[in-house]
C-alpha cells in the first residue's frame, strides 16, 4: 500500500524518469489528436495544433513547476537537492493529470465539453448527469495528482510536513500563474 501512496520512496530516479517520459509521449500524442491545448499546468482546452506545439505544451508545463519546484528547494531545504530529482519526480507524478485526460478520448464528453466552451450553457445543462460525473472523475484525479506532486516534492527536497505543504502550494500558484503567461505564447 505504502507503493502506492508514496511511491517515490521506492522507485529508482531513472525508472520514474522513464515512465514519465513515456507518459509525457503519449500525452501529447493523445491531446494533438484530440484537439486539446495545455493552457496552464493544469488547465486544457479545445484549441490544438500540431503534435510538436502539444509535445512543446506538455514539456513546458512540466519543466515550468520542475523548475519552481527545484528553486524553492535550493531555498528552504537544508538538505541537497539536484535538479533531476526534483524533475523526475514530478515528471512522475503528472501521470494521474494525463490520466485524467483520458475522459476527453469519450466523444459524448468532448462534445459537451465543446458546447461550454463555445458558450452554450443551457445546451450542456440537458447532460448534467454526465457533467456530474466527469467533476467527479476530475476532482478524484486531481486529489491524486496534489497529493503525489507534493510527496514527489517531499522526497526530491526533504521539505515534509506543514513547511513543506505551504511551500509546495505556493509553488503550485506560483507555477501556475507563470505558466498560463508562457504557454500563451506555446
Amino acid at each position: 500500500m505504502n507503493k502506492i501512496l508514496n511511491p517515490f520512496r521506492y522507485l529508482p530516479l531513472r525508472q520514474a524518469f522513464c515512465w514519465g517520459i513515456a507518459a509525457l509521449i503519449l500525452t501529447a500524442i493523445f491531446c494533438w489528436q484530440t484537439g486539446l491545448r495545455m493552457t496552464s499546468i493544469t488547465q486544457v482546452n479545445y484549441a490544438g495544433r500540431s503534435l510538436a506545439s502539444a509535445t512543446v505544451q506538455q514539456i513546458v508545463a512540466w519543466l515550468l513547476f520542475a523548475v519552481v519546484l527545484y528553486g524553492a528547494g535550493m531555498l528552504f531545504s537544508r538538505s541537497k537537492v539536484r535538479f533531476w530529482d526534483v524533475a523526475a519526480f514530478n515528471l512522475f507524478a503528472r501521470i494521474p493529470f494525463d490520466l485524467s485526460l483520458l475522459i476527453f478520448a469519450i466523444p459524448m464528453v468532448r462534445s459537451v465539453m465543446g458546447l461550454m466552451m463555445d458558450g452554450s450553457i443551457a445546451t450542456a445543462m440537458e447532460y448534467m448527469n454526465l457533467l456530474t460525473a466527469v467533476g467527479l472523475i476530475a476532482s478524484l484525479f486531481s486529489v491524486w495528482y496534489f497529493y503525489w506532486s507534493y510527496k514527489a516534492f517531499a522526497e526530491a527536497t526533504n521539505l515534509k510536513n506543514g513547511r513543506g505543504v505551504a511551500i509546495f502550494a505556493l509553488c503550485f500558484i506560483l507555477a501556475y500563474i507563470l505558466s498560463g503567461v508562457v504557454m500563451r505564447f506555446v
